[in-house]
Order: structure tokens, then C-alpha cells, then sequence
């Protein structure tokens, strides 16, 4: 139950599915416990293409390619007190030179960066949850968009 006094916090993200060779490329944040997709906040005055294009150079230093948009997850956590939403927006992405065997450079002291077979996704923790659900619609070539949630329906 969140509290009324309790700090509140909402999150518009951009993400980026990249495979090569049966391999999603997932980001790390060092002292936790999950991975999640590469990307980031989307930043006024900055459609989310281009936010995600923007997020992957800064983590990278990587020029991609911003390819179909496959769905949206929203998702909710805690995190030191303070009640987080966000809408998580999902494109198929590409990087020039990609290769599993390579785990990229992060530009970023708290991220890193890895390769995980696209059938491990479950034990490197990939949140939030229903992000395996989307990518495993597009890898089986269910048409999309589709759309997530940790929410419970009404």
C-alpha cells in the first residue's frame, strides 16, 4: 500500500531490444540483482527514437540503429522508500558490428554491460518481469505491439 507522505516518482524509458546470434544484450547495474534492457529516461523536448538513440551513445558510446517499436511495459517498484511508476517504450534496435563474444565498454562507472542467451533471461533476472513476455511475442514472430504490466487489472 503506498502512503500518501511516501516520496513518488514517475519514469518515461526508452529501451532497446538488441539480438545477434540468439543473444539479447542487457545492461547491469553493479551491486544489484537484476539486468534490464538498454536505454533510458526520455528527456524533454526529445521524441523517444531519439532518447533511446541518445541513451545507448552516452552508455556505449555506440552509434545504433532505432528500429520498430514493439510495445510498452508499465511497471511499479519500491526503491529506499520512495514508490516508482514508469512506462518502459520498446524498440528493436541495432548496433554496427555486433557481436555476442564481445561484451561492449560502458561509458558509465555504475553500468555494465553483457551478452545473455535470449533463453536466460529468466535466470539473469531481466526486469521488469513482462519485458520477457514481449520479447519472446517478437522472437516467435507474434505480431505486434503488445503491451505488459506488473499492475493488477481492475
Amino acid at each position: 500500500m503506498i502512503k500518501q507522505e511516501q516520496q513518488q516518482k514517475y519514469h518515461v524509458l526508452a529501451r532497446g531490444v538488441i539480438l545477434t546470434d540468439n543473444h539479447l544484450l542487457v545492461a547491469h547495474c553493479i551491486g544489484m540483482d537484476n539486468t534490464f534492457l538498454p536505454g533510458g529516461h526520455v528527456e524533454f523536448h526529445e521524441s523517444i527514437r531519439t532518447s533511446l538513440y541518445r541513451e545507448i551513445n552516452e552508455e556505449l558510446g555506440l552509434i545504433s540503429e532505432v528500429g520498430p517499436y514493439i510495445g510498452a511495459v508499465e511497471a511499479e517498484h519500491e526503491d529506499e522508500g520512495t514508490y516508482h511508476q514508469e512506462i518502459n517504450h520498446v524498440f528493436i534496435t541495432k548496433l554496427e558490428n555486433a557481436d555476442y563474444r564481445k561484451n561492449p565498454e560502458s561509458k558509465e562507472s555504475h553500468l555494465e554491460f553483457y551478452w545473455i542467451p535470449i533463453n536466460e533471461m529468466d535466470r539473469h533476472n531481466l526486469l521488469p518481469q513482462p519485458m520477457r513476455k514481449i520479447i519472446e511475442n517478437y522472437i516467435n514472430d507474434i505480431e505486434g505491439p503488445f503491451f505488459e504490466s506488473t499492475f493488477e487489472e481492475v
